[in-house]
């Protein structure tokens, strides 16, 4: 099972196998081109910094579907270390869904902007190479990360 935080959907219902979710959810939508798409994104906030990740299973043009963890630990006062875990864990939630027999996943998502105008830009290269390096295809900031903008929004609620 994926990490000891469940995943839920969005109406509060806990999942407490996610392999076995998305593999379902990809067998009832069988007529459908079901992609997974990862991604993470954390704030801090007072002492604390909030962290969210999100499992996008999308029928491109079509809409799609999303659960989602969060979490909270110590502050992370260090940014690149902070969006560097972001990475860390969306590549963990996707090598667990492998491993349990989920299709691999199109996208990761990362938050991290490929501009060097943004602080993020920083570990752009190390973000980016940790993904493919890991097997999977990395989307930054500026390429419609939906995933990374699911998981913005959880971490501001």
């Amino acid at each position: 099972m994926i990490g000891t935080i469940s995943f839920k959907k969005f109406t509060g219902e806990k999942l407490e196998n996610v392999s076995d979710y998305v593999k379902r959810y990809i067998t009832e939508h069988k007529d459908e081109n079901i992609e997974i798409i990862i991604g993470t994104d954390s704030q801090n906030k007072g002492r604390s910094t909030v962290y969210s990740t999100v499992i996008v299973l999308t029928n491109p043009g079509h809409g799609g579907h999303c659960i989602f963890k969060r979490w909270k630990t110590d502050k992370e006062k260090v940014r690149q270390v902070r969006l560097l875990k972001e990475v860390e864990e969306s590549i963990k939630v996707a090598n667990e869904l492998v491993e349990a027999g989920c299709p691999k996943p199109k996208y990761i998502d990362i938050d991290i902007n490929p501009n060097p105008q943004f602080k993020s830009y920083e570990v752009y290269q190390a973000g980016r190479g940790w993904v493919e390096s890991s097997g999977y295809e990395a989307r930054c900031k500026t390429l419609g990360a939906m995933a990374t903008c699911a998981a913005d929004w959880l971490v501001k609620c």
